[in-house]
């Protein structure tokens, strides 16, 4: 069958809000869903839920909902998944990831969710600096310094 519509980027419908403004509530949304985050693990927390036993949950019920998409919308572009691949995503997953919400639910059953809130906000400004300090800024300049 032929396309009748036209090409694929014409065909698909077009939202009348501007692009930028559509950017900002994609960000004030995820900023709410930040937010809800903390409070939620917050009362799981207090209610009892172990701080070993919340991230596998967490990694469960993300993992159930992203594969679908991330199966079918990336079929012909991702690599080869090999045994060296997969051990590599173990691995990030295991130390970048479980060990980072490892750490956040230990600060936040001993913090606020307040507090969970305003220090994620400097978690930007730390990376760049170990990043300088270790020479991987993204910035030329920044790698010469001595």
């Amino acid at each position: 069958m032929a396309d009748v519509g036209g090409s694929a980027s014409t065909s698909r419908m077009r939202c009348s809000v501007p692009e930028r403004f559509q950017l900002h509530l994609a960000m004030l949304a995820l900023q709410f869903g930040y937010a809800g985050f903390h409070v939620v693990s917050r009362a799981a927390l207090n209610m009892g839920v172990s701080k070993l036993v919340f991230p596998v949950y967490r990694n469960t019920i993300a993992l159930l909902l992203l594969l679908p998409f991330a199966y079918f919308l990336e079929k012909k572009e991702r690599p080869a998944l090999t045994l060296n691949f997969v051990l590599q995503f173990f691995l990030l997953a295991l130390v970048g990831i479980t060990a980072n919400q490892g750490f956040y639910l230990l600060g936040l059953e001993n913090t606020s969710p307040t507090f969970a809130s305003a220090i994620q906000n400097s978690v930007p400004a730390i990376t760049f600096l170990m990043a300088a300090l270790l020479r991987q800024a993204p910035f030329p300049y920044l790698s010469s310094l001595s």
